[in-house]
C-alpha cells in the first residue's frame, strides 16, 4: 500500500519530540539529527497535531517548546565527552511528561550520540507509548580506543522498544553490527520542508560545492583533491570540531594545506547557515561527496538534489539508495574517476526532473505522514496490550 492510498482516521495526535540539546532545533548550523526533528516537527504541526518539543532553550519551531538547558551544549562550547547537561535535559524532559501522561499519545525520541542512551531506560519506565528513531551507527559506546559496554547495557531496557531505521542500508548494519534485540517496525527516510527545494530556475552553475562536518571519512581531502584533477573550483562549507584531536589534526594537516596551495581551485568558507547553504547548493555544479564510511543517510545529498545540485559519491553506505545514476548523480570509485565524470553529470543530468523526484520521495510532508502511520501502529498496539 502506498502513502497515498492510507486512509486516517485525522484524530489529532499529541506527540512529544524528545530532541538531543547538543544543538538547537532547527541547528544554527551544522546538526543533522536536530535538523531532521526540526522539519518532522514542524510538518507535524502543519498537519494538525499537537506537538511538543523538548530540545535546547534557543531552538525555534511552531510547537510547544519545553527545555531545562537553555543553550544549547555545542553553543556553551560542551565537550562531547561530557554528557552531564545532556542527561539532565533528557531526565528532566521525561520525569515532565511521566507527570501528565494525559498529555501525549505518542513520545517519539532520537538516537544519534552515547548520551541519548539514557532515553532508553527513561522511556522504558513510560506509561505512554513510545518509539526510538536510530540516526547513528554503532557503537554509541566508544571511547577514544575503547568500545564499552554501553550499548549492550542500555538496550536490555529497549527489546520491546518500536525503532525506526532512516535507511535500509542502516538498518541492515544495525542489526548486523550491533548483535542487539533491535525491533525494527520501519524505515522512513529523511524528508525537506518545501522551502528546501529549487522553484524556477537558478543562477549559471559553474563551481563544485563540499558541505558537511570536515572528518576524514567524509571525504573532504578527497574533494578537494578530485576538484583539482578536473581544473574546477570547488567550495568547501564545513565545521571543524577542533577540540576532537583526530579531527583536527585532519583538517590542519592535510585538508587546510592542499587548500592554501591551490587557491585558484578551493574556497574555504567554514560555518554557514541553511539559508546559505541552500543558496550555495542552487547554484552549484555538482555536489562532490567521496565518503569514506557506511553512512546512515547522508542528508545532504537530498538537500543538494533538491536543490537541483547532482551528488557524485562513493558508493557507500545509504548512498546506493539515495543516488539513481543519470538521474540524480553518479558512482565512482576513487578521486580520479570522479574528477572524470564531473562535466557529464552536470551536463547531462535534468536538474528540474530531479527537483521533482526528490519532492515525490523525500519531502517532509511524506515523512510526517509516514510516521503517523508508524505511531498509529504503535498506540494500538500499546492498547491492545502487546
Amino acid at each position: 500500500m502506498s502513502i497515498n492510498e492510507v486512509t486516517f482516521d485525522h484524530k489529532t495526535l499529541k506527540i512529544a519530540q524528545v530532541a538531543p540539546p547538543w544543538f538547537s532545533v532547527p541547528p544554527k548550523d551544522y546538526g543533522g539529527t536536530e535538523t531532521v526533528i526540526s522539519h518532522l516537527t514542524e510538518a507535524q504541526v502543519k498537519q494538525g497535531h499537537n506537538v511538543t518539543l523538548f530540545a535546547s532553550g534557543d531552538s525555534l519551531t511552531k510547537a510547544k517548546l519545553r527545555y531545562y538547558v537553555e543553550k544549547s551544549l555545542f553553543q556553551q562550547q560542551v565537550p562531547w565527552s561530557n554528557p552531564t547537561e545532556a542527561e539532565y535535559h533528557l531526565i528532566s524532559s521525561f520525569r515532565e511528561i511521566a507527570k501528565s501522561p494525559e498529555k501525549y499519545d505518542i513520545v517519539h525520541t532520537h538516537l544519534s550520540s552515547a548520551s541519548d542512551l539514557t532515553v532508553l531506560k527513561l522511556a522504558s519506565q513510560l506509561e505512554i507509548p513510545h518509539l526510538c528513531t536510530l540516526h547513528s551507527r554503532f557503537p554509541f559506546d566508544r571511547r577514544e580506543n575503547h568500545i564499552g559496554e554501553g550499548d549492550r547495557y542500555y538496550f536490555s531496557w529497549a527489546d520491546k522498544t518500536p525503532m525506526i531505521a532512516i535507511s535500509n542500508k542502516a538498518k541492515e548494519d544495525a542489526l548486523k553490527t550491533s548483535k542487539l534485540p533491535l525491533n525494527f517496525i520501519g524505515v522512513i527516510p529523511h524528508g525537506l520542508p518545501e522551502y528546501s527545494f529549487l522553484k524556477g530556475n537558478s543562477s549559471e552553475r559553474q563551481n563544485l560545492v563540499w558541505i558537511g562536518r570536515i572528518t576524514r571519512e567524509k571525504g573532504t581531502k578527497s574533494a578537494i583533491e578530485a576538484a583539482i584533477k578536473a581544473r574546477r573550483k570547488i567550495i568547501i562549507a564545513g565545521v571543524v570540531d577542533t577540540y576532537v584531536s583526530d579531527t583536527a589534526e585532519y583538517f590542519y594537516q592535510e585538508v587546510l594545506p592542499l587548500i592554501e596551495a591551490n587557491p585558484d581551485y578551493v574556497e574555504y568558507i567554514g560555518r554557514i547557515s541553511n539559508d546559505k547553504k541552500l543558496e550555495l547548493l542552487k547554484s552549484a555544479y555538482c555536489f562532490l561527496n567521496p565518503i569514506e564510511w557506511e553512512e546512515p543517510f547522508g542528508l545532504v545529498m537530498i538537500e543538494a538534489m533538491a536543490c537541483g545540485c547532482p551528488v557524485i559519491s562513493y558508493n557507500r553506505g545509504a548512498a546506493q539508495e539515495l543516488i539513481k545514476p543519470g538521474k540524480n548523480g553518479e558512482f565512482a570509485e576513487s578521486v580520479e574517476e570522479m574528477a572524470g565524470m564531473i562535466e557529464a553529470v552536470g551536463n547531462n543530468i535534468d536538474r528540474e526532473q530531479m527537483v521533482r523526484d526528490t519532492w515525490n520521495n523525500y519531502s517532509a510532508t511524506r515523512m510526517a505522514e509516514l510516521y503517523e502511520i508508524k505511531y498509529r501502529e504503535v498506540i494500538n498496539l500499546y492498547t491492545a496490550g502487546l
